[in-house]
């Protein structure tokens, strides 16, 4: 591989951490936010299909307010702000800092449906903002993954074949479009899930980002 490139919501960066947020809040904080993500994600599948692009920080607050509803929860508007929040600190999975480390002699970049400065901001926090050579978002052509035009954008910055850039991705949806895109693909499968059945498969599936760096040795 001559490029990595790297998702970064449950690939990087662990979704589930917002749990202990919900926590004091919310009477089932794991399905919460499994909603939330859910719908998170259903929003930017429509909003692409329909041509009605608004940023991921917008759709994550629509998706909260969704979410509320459908489980009939009124907070204070300072609730509200301090979950939105949390997207914004959450926690890298252990074995990734120390992963891109190892990972250094490649070049490598994100590319992410988060607004720049979701990104931004989370980079920072973390203290992964020096890890990567370019961070990427959808936000540059108004478009969410899996559309193959999310994809180009890093096989334009790279300037390589696309058949020399790894990606990886722990988002199944993610995973088929980059596939098909003609990237080589690992899947972060972290959680044992099932991939969709679209006749297509990554080049190999691993556990943690740890395996990819004993792949690419």
């Amino acid at each position: 591989m001559k490029a990595l490139v790297f998702d970064v919501y449950g690939t990087l960066f662990d979704v589930g951490s917002i749990v202990e947020v919900c926590r004091p809040i919310m009477p089932d904080p794991e399905a919460f936010v499994a909603g939330w993500r859910a719908k998170q994600l259903e929003y930017t599948f429509w909003r692409s299909l329909i041509g009605r692009y608004v940023d991921f920080w917008q759709i994550t607050t629509e998706a909260l307010l969704y979410t509320l509803k459908r489980y009939s929860l009124t907070i204070p508007e300072e609730r509200k702000t301090q979950l939105m929040e949390t997207w914004l600190r959450l926690q890298p999975f252990p074995e990734v800092k120390t992963a891109l480390a190892s990972l250094k002699h490649h070049t490598r970049i994100i590319l992410s449906n988060g607004s720049p400065m979701m990104l931004s901001t989370l980079l920072n926090h973390a203290g992964l903002q020096t890890e990567f050579d370019a961070v990427l978002s959808v936000d540059t052509i108004k478009l969410y993954k899996p559309a193959p035009q999310v994809y180009e954008l890093a096989l334009q910055h790279l300037g390589v074949a696309r058949e020399d850039i790894g990606f990886l991705s722990a988002n199944g949806f993610d995973i088929i479009g980059a596939k098909a895109f003609g990237f080589t693909v690992y899947w972060v499968n972290r959680t044992g899930a099932v991939l969709d059945e679209f006749g297509i498969a990554p080049d190999a599936t691993v556990r943690s980002l740890d395996e990819v760096v004993a792949l690419l040795r």
